[in-house]
């Protein structure tokens, strides 16, 4: 029985690697301190509290390995990122701060995003939508 299910938990482990590529609709609502006059210069909320629609397009993806550009109307990112053990935890970084993501489904993925830089800190929650 031990064997079994030490065997069992190897293979669900082992199931295959998701492929984000492809262009995904986002929605988020975040919370913003600025440091002085302005937010940073890659920094997507304007306000304290604020909602937000872009986009992020996964660009390259490499088994576990992944670059994306995310697309606001105030600012365009790069960010490079990496799939989880479990294939279902994202973990992504930019510029300027971090996101942690989870696969719900095929087509959704719910996130957290926080940076502290020099002129602002900022943490959202969202939704990514798989578009195509």
């Amino acid at each position: 029985l031990l064997l079994f299910l030490l065997g069992t938990g190897v293979c669900s482990a082992s199931e295959s690697v998701p492929n984000l590529v492809g262009t995904w609709a986002v929605k988020s609502e975040a919370a913003l301190l600025t440091k002085g006059n302005s937010p940073g210069e890659w920094t997507h909320h304007q306000t304290p509290l604020s909602t937000l629609t872009s986009e992020i397009v996964f660009t390259k993806q490499q088994g576990r390995v992944f670059y994306a550009t995310f697309t606001s109307k105030l600012a365009t990112e790069n960010m490079a990122g990496v799939i989880g053990w479990d294939n279902k935890t994202l973990y992504l970084v930019d510029m300027d701060g971090f996101t942690d993501a989870a696969i719900v489904t095929p087509d959704k993925i719910t996130c957290i995003y926080r940076h502290v830089g020099a002129k602002d800190a900022v943490v959202a929650a969202g939704v990514w939508t798989r578009v195509k």
